[in-house]
């Protein structure tokens, strides 16, 4: 056996293997990749936060975690949005599809001194709200196609809505 052109192979493949995994890891940052936190969803210049999604003119951010319903509504400020309000039928599925069998806190609220549920934005809801006499004075969507009553305190994901920049 030749030592020699063993060890010379050995050299070249792990040099080979370094230099792949530093143009993997350096991809973007070679070819010029933008670091901004934007990044566009629509041709005409519309842009969305990064992990956001883009739906009929407004940007969706959709939990991975699980918060209080007061904490959610407080990080989608600090992200400059609202809860999500699923005003139309249209905004509903599409919440419903993206929530699929998860729950999530949408920006509706039960005001016990008005008796009538509110979106965040102040507006009157017109609906329908499952398990409303059960004292429960927030709400999600996901896992049944309906908006459901919940407790306020127990963590639920959440969604934030916002217009693009």
């Amino acid at each position: 056996m030749n030592w020699n052109m063993i060890i010379s192979g050995l050299i070249i493949i792990v040099i080979k293997a370094v230099g792949m995994t530093l143009f993997l890891l350096y991809f973007s940052q070679i070819f010029g990749g933008n670091n901004e936190s934007v990044m566009p969803t629509r041709s005409y210049g519309t842009a969305c936060p990064k992990d956001w999604d883009f739906h009929q003119g407004r940007c969706f951010f959709f939990s991975t975690s699980e918060s209080t319903w007061e904490n959610s509504k407080n990080d989608c400020i600090a992200k400059g949005s609202t809860l999500a309000i699923a005003n139309t039928p249209e905004k509903l599925k599409y919440l419903q599809d993206i929530a699929n069998a998860e729950k999530y806190f949408v920006g509706l609220t039960y005001q016990p001194g008005e008796r009538k549920w509110r979106w965040v934005n102040n507006s009157a809801f017109n609906g329908n709200v499952t398990n409303e006499n059960q004292n429960f004075h927030c709400v999600t969507i996901g896992l049944t196609k309906t908006f459901d009553a919940a407790s306020c305190d127990i963590s639920y994901r959440w969604i934030c809505e916002r217009t693009p920049k």
